[in-house]
């Protein structure tokens, strides 16, 4: 049976992500969460959270193996859940979404009002 770490590696390995990429997306220390893959360490529930959020899964899958989506059965949920996700690894900020939204509402109404 896999401990929790083999199961982090696996899922990491599957998105062909290093221990660095994977730390830097869930904002943890990769050397930590090297630690916690070899089994020298045990991880802490925020620590499972965010990976379980990160890869769209239940955070029952790094106690029982059974990859379940993590979801609510809403498409558009998923969706927002999705770009958040996306806005976080590229550091994009909430106002930042908010002015491109702006800019993209003055595009679409200069292009109907030709």
């Amino acid at each position: 049976m896999k401990h929790i770490g083999e199961r982090i590696k696996s899922l990491r390995l599957e998105h062909g992500m290093t221990l660095k990429e994977l730390g830097d997306a869930i904002e943890f220390n990769y050397s930590n969460l090297s630690k916690i893959e070899r089994g020298n360490r045990k991880p802490a529930i925020e620590v499972l959270e965010s990976l379980s959020t990160f890869f769209n899964i239940d955070i029952s899958y790094f106690f029982n193996g059974q990859k379940r989506l993590s979801n609510t059965g809403n498409p558009e949920h998923n969706q927002l859940i999705n770009i958040s996700e996306e806005m976080r690894r590229n550091n994009i900020s909430l106002e930042e979404l908010l002015e491109m939204i702006k800019k993209l509402d003055q595009i679409k109404n200069a292009s109907k009002s030709n």
